[in-house]
């Protein structure tokens, strides 16, 4: 019996490792396209799935790729101040409660020229919306839609990874995955910020039978134990 307990414990945590292990759902995340597959913007809802577009400067560029030949690059001249450009698709399939992993890597080959403890400049967001198309909200106005996290690349020349992570709030139908570049307008040069390896993943939630088997094949050992010591 304590041999069939702990091969059910082990047969429960497989399937837990497997059920939380998911692909990646975006549409050419390495930006191997070469050429942004959507119009600018995105129209909703027939937007969703068909690849990245792009907007406020952000561009396709194979001039410093950090895997394959392609990359999106996103270029601040001096004295831009706020200019959001970014590439971002449209997903599907999405549903209230669900969580969603997006990670990026990115790389400066300049340097950041901004003043450094004013606004952060690499942001990695995610935005919801609903069935209609309309965005449920951001960071910035305070709705529960959208979630970023701020990056400030450290040193030239070296790839960083930004991640974030969002839940899907009530009445989210799709969920869009920015990759920005924005910076406050106190930069004294031509800063450029390099995107490539993009994911979106979605968090699977355990199944209740796979957290009984779990709890089952944890407690047989533990039972018998108590059995043979009493």
């Amino acid at each position: 019996m304590k041999v069939i307990g702990s091969t059910v414990g082990v047969a429960a945590a497989l399937a837990l490792s497997v059920s939380t292990t998911q692909a990646n759902i975006l549409t050419d995340p390495g930006f191997e396209s070469g050429a942004a597959g959507q119009p600018n913007p995105i129209p909703l809802p027939g937007g969703a799935g068909g690849g990245w577009a792009v907007f406020n400067g952000a561009a396709y560029a194979n001039a410093a790729a950090e895997t394959g030949n392609w990359g999106i690059i996103e270029a601040q001249a001096p004295g831009a101040a706020w200019n959001f450009m970014a590439p971002y698709q449209v997903v599907g399939g999405v549903s209230a409660g669900q969580q969603y992993i997006l990670t990026a890597d990115f790389m400066t080959p300049t340097g950041i020229s901004e003043a450094a403890g004013g606004y952060v400049p690499v942001v990695i967001q995610l935005t919801y919306f609903n069935a209609a198309g309309a965005d449920l909200g951001t960071v910035e106005t305070g709705g529960a839609g959208a979630k970023a996290i701020q990056y400030w690349p450290a040193a030239a020349n070296v790839w960083y990874t930004g991640t974030v992570t969002a839940t899907a709030p009530a009445g989210a139908v799709y969920v869009a995955p920015y990759l920005a570049f924005m910076e406050n307008g106190s930069q004294t040069g031509p800063d450029t910020l390099y995107w490539d390896n993009a994911s979106l993943t979605q968090v699977q939630v355990p199944e209740p039978s796979s957290l009984a088997l779990l709890a089952m094949g944890l407690g047989i050992p533990f039972y018998f134990l108590r059995r043979r010591n009493s």
